[in-house]
């Protein structure tokens, strides 16, 4: 593929309440065909570069293309990286900030961007305002669409693609790296970043999702998600669903049937937790209905106690390797 590149632009983009669902079309894609696995990304130029697609391909079925990510309300969901910042003590609490936003006060909004895409890498060529979604104890919500929101950085997201070889054959590895220039100086007491999946229910159901999580000799799985589910060691609830937040793990396995082959996107260092949530109601009221929930993986990256100069650039980044099990298994990502 050609490499593409537009004059600089970058202007706010708001839809109506009423299009919060709506998915946003993958305007910006780059794929890699390994020995076994095909995988295909997909970014949205329109709502702040969320990710929209992430197609896996059992090369056996090449024509079959298997979308896991969870497209509606791309702007609240898809794949995209966030980020919370703790306030002060007596401060307005905990302040969380999204590449784009879904489900909140202005409907489904996000920022345009230019990218620059050649073949497995897709790049960024402006920076896009990051405005407050909003205060997590309180859930008080923002939105530029309607002039609120508090706005300390500026984000820009970068997507890297490279085959891997293995004793079994070769791999794709995305890369994800999405990095926050300051607008000003800060000084928080802690700033976490999280990268997250957001899986579509049905896809997992149709290819059996099962989740692996390593840390030493200690593994939990196979989760399978699509159903209310615990993790051991794990701080749950079972609100409207399941909801676990973890300590550290060595990697993770997350595994679809394809067309027959076991495909496994394995996630490694997630030193700082996970985050494992599947929402039952989160399109529509019926719990049985499998398109009206979603599947959420986040990999936490914190910082605690941090000075943030202005004009400083921090970059949150993170390999996806996706292969077959005994691929992954090669490269040390096993799910026994």
């Amino acid at each position: 593929m050609a490499s593409e590149a537009q004059p600089l632009q970058t202007q706010l983009n708001c839809l109506p309440p009423s299009d919060w669902a709506w998915a946003p079309p993958a305007t910006v894609n780059v794929g890699l065909i390994a020995s076994q696995v095909t995988s295909v990304v997909g970014l949205s130029d329109s709502i702040g570069g969320v990710g929209v697609k992430l197609e896996l391909v059992n090369n056996q079925y090449p024509t079959q293309y298997v979308n896991v990510v969870e497209d509606r309300s791309a702007a609240g969901a898809g794949w995209q990286t966030s980020y919370i910042i703790q306030d002060w003590p007596g401060g307005v609490g905990n302040i969380v900030f999204n590449q784009a936003a879904g489900n909140s006060l202005g409907g489904q909004w996000g920022y345009t961007n230019l990218y620059a895409f050649s073949g497995s890498t897709i790049n960024a060529m402006d920076w896009n305002p990051l405005v407050a979604d909003h205060i997590h104890e309180t859930g008080a919500a923002f939105s530029p669409c309607q002039d609120t929101g508090y706005v300390f950085d500026d984000g820009q997201s970068n997507i890297t693609g490279a085959l891997v070889s293995t004793a079994a054959g070769s791999v794709v590895r995305w890369t994800n790296a999405y990095s926050y220039r300051a607008r000003m100086n800060q000084s928080w007491p802690k700033w976490s970043a999280e990268q997250a999946l957001y899986l579509k229910k049905n896809v997992a159901s149709m290819g059996d999702l099962r989740i692996y999580l390593r840390n030493g000799s200690t593994v939990h799985g196979p989760i399978r998600p699509v159903n209310r589910f615990s993790i051991p060691g794990a701080t749950c609830s079972q609100d409207k669903g399941s909801h676990c937040n973890t300590g550290a793990y060595d990697y993770a396995v997350l595994v679809w049937t394809i067309f027959g082959v076991d495909v496994g996107i394995a996630i490694p260092n997630l030193s700082d937790g996970v985050s494992l949530n599947m929402e039952e109601e989160t399109y529509c009221p019926d719990a049985n209905d499998l398109t009206c929930g979603n599947i959420n993986f986040h990999a936490w990256t914190v910082v605690p106690s941090t000075n943030i100069l202005a004009g400083s650039v921090r970059t949150v980044s993170r390999d996806y390797y996706i292969g077959t099990l005994p691929q992954l298994a090669a490269l040390g990502y096993t799910v026994q």
